[in-house]
């Protein structure tokens, strides 16, 4: 059995657990992301001992006499080697940091590739900066945002506001007088309760973390589709 969940961000070990991969192609600066872990590792997310126990046992990992941080450690690894077999980087004989690093730098790779970007003679982070530019003006397009003279940083602040309102209008939460922070509240509220009842999971007397918690160990695509932690 996996003991008492300390002070660990268990959901990021599965739905972000490239996070700060994803984050160098996401309309988000780096300051916004270290918010976002941070919100986490404060409690805002639950920590489930069954969720934790049900990765492991999936990944082949035995869970018998470790506490969570070691059971956590060995996910984390574990994902981190699947993710890399999945990008064709050869493993073995390479510690977790070495990892790491190469799957970061191949999804990056992979995501010019596929937005069109040239990647040659080009160093990790300028291609990152490029993929996230580019993703954040594409996106800011298709919801008819101009781009036009405007910073990257305060373009992408629009396009986090719009896409919002967006699913805010698509969800039917009104949206006057609120700012960003509670409308985005909103949202994700709703996107959970909205998940629970399409899957028939009882809400009465839950808080939307415990059903969220419930969604997240027993319907996992599910949980990947709220995109919650993006």
């Amino acid at each position: 059995m996996v003991k008492k969940i300390s002070g660990l961000f268990v959901i990021a070990l599965v739905f972000g657990l490239l996070i700060s991969v994803q984050a160098l192609a996401a309309p988000e600066d780096k300051s916004e992301v270290e918010s976002k872990e941070a919100h986490a590792h404060k409690g805002h997310y639950h920590h489930s001992p069954e969720f934790l126990e049900k990765k492991a046992k999936e990944l082949g990992i035995s869970t018998e006499g470790k506490d969570s941080e070691t059971i956590a450690k060995e996910v984390r690894e574990a994902m981190i080697k699947k993710k890399a077999e999945e990008f064709g980087i050869h493993t073995e004989g390479k510690d977790f940091e070495t990892l790491a690093k190469e799957v970061k730098e191949t999804y990056i790779k992979k995501q010019a590739d596929e937005l069109g970007i040239k990647t040659e003679g080009k160093d990790i982070d300028t291609l990152a900066k490029e993929v996230r530019e580019t993703n954040i003006k594409t996106k800011a397009k298709e919801l008819g945002i101009s781009t036009e003279g405007k910073e990257l940083k305060a373009l992408a602040k629009e396009l986090r506001e719009a896409s919002i309102k967006k699913e805010a209008k698509e969800l039917g939460i009104s949206t006057e007088n609120k700012d960003f922070h509670q409308l985005a509240h909103e949202v994700r509220d709703a996107k959970i309760l909205q998940t629970a009842k399409k899957l028939g999971i009882s809400t009465e007397d839950k808080s939307t973390e415990e059903i969220l918690e419930e969604i997240m160990t027993n319907h996992e695509e599910e949980a990947k589709k709220l995109k919650l932690l993006h």
